[in-house]
């Protein structure tokens, strides 16, 4: 494992650092090439990257520190402490979707619009961001000694399932699957609804093979078990509103004569 990528004078460059910074930028870049096509202001995809930065972080850390509580509590001050690792995905996608809705309701962007602009971007940074969980060696799987792909991981040394390349592997792919979809969509939104339902069964897979806390949901991971409620919520909402647009369109519509009603 390289945590530490090269030096700058005294000051060490942290390669889990260096690319979540990097998958941020990328996925950044992605959002507005496609933002363009969707006219979305660029200046308003620059915005939520900035907002979405701060607040995906934050929920990340609130989250895994909320999941793993017993470890900090003999020492309040290490959750502070990030340099090793230490976020949740699920936060930080949480604390991401919050920043999106506020912005897409504060400049009034159709919020769907947004999220399938978005959904892909998450995909291609999420796997950019594994790079750096592997490199600096967290995240890492059970012990595999006799797995031929094993990599030596953790502070044993021990070989172990790499699932940071699982989650690489299996994010590009998802990554794919959301360009594909995005031509074949039958309503707004439906591609990160699909995002959060492909995610979700992937995750739950990989989890299989991760080092985990197994105490509340045995055999299961508490990660495990959000998975199970988000993929059926994912996958929910596409068959939902893909079988029944019309529905949909309806209640929409009645929602907008009702305001309009109140308005006049």
């Amino acid at each position: 494992m390289h945590p530490i990528l090269f030096n700058v004078g005294k000051f060490p460059v942290y390669s889990w650092g260096t690319c979540l910074a990097v998958a941020f930028v990328v996925s950044a870049l992605y959002a507005i090439w496609q933002g363009k096509k969707k006219e979305i202001d660029p200046d308003d995809i620059i915005d939520l990257a900035l907002y979405a930065c701060i607040a995906s972080i934050l929920g990340a850390r609130i989250f895994y520190v909320l999941l793993n509580i017993t470890s900090y509590l003999d020492n309040l001050v290490s959750i502070l402490w990030m340099r090793d690792g230490g976020l949740s995905f699920f936060g930080g996608l949480a604390g991401g979707v919050l920043a999106g809705v506020l912005l897409a309701k504060k400049r009034e962007i159709p919020l769907g619009k947004l999220a399938d602009v978005v959904a892909p971007a998450i995909a291609i940074g999420y796997a950019i961001g594994r790079l750096g969980c592997l490199l600096n060696g967290c995240c890492y799987g059970k012990v595999a000694v006799d797995l031929p792909w094993a990599l030596a991981c953790g502070t044993d040394g021990a070989p172990r399932h790499p699932t940071q390349i699982y989650a690489i592997i299996y994010s590009v792919i998802i990554f794919f699957i959301l360009r594909a979809w995005e031509g074949r969509k039958r309503f707004e939104g439906e591609v990160m609804w699909a995002y959060i339902g492909l995610y979700s069964v992937a995750r739950f897979i990989v989890e299989f093979w991760r080092v985990g806390v197994r105490d509340y949901f045995a055999p299961l991971t508490a990660t495990q078990m959000l998975c199970i409620v988000l993929a059926v919520l994912g996958f929910g909402m596409v068959y939902v509103k893909s079988k029944y647009p019309e529905s949909v369109a309806e209640a929409s519509t009645d929602g907008a004569v009702s305001k309009s009603s109140v308005r006049g």
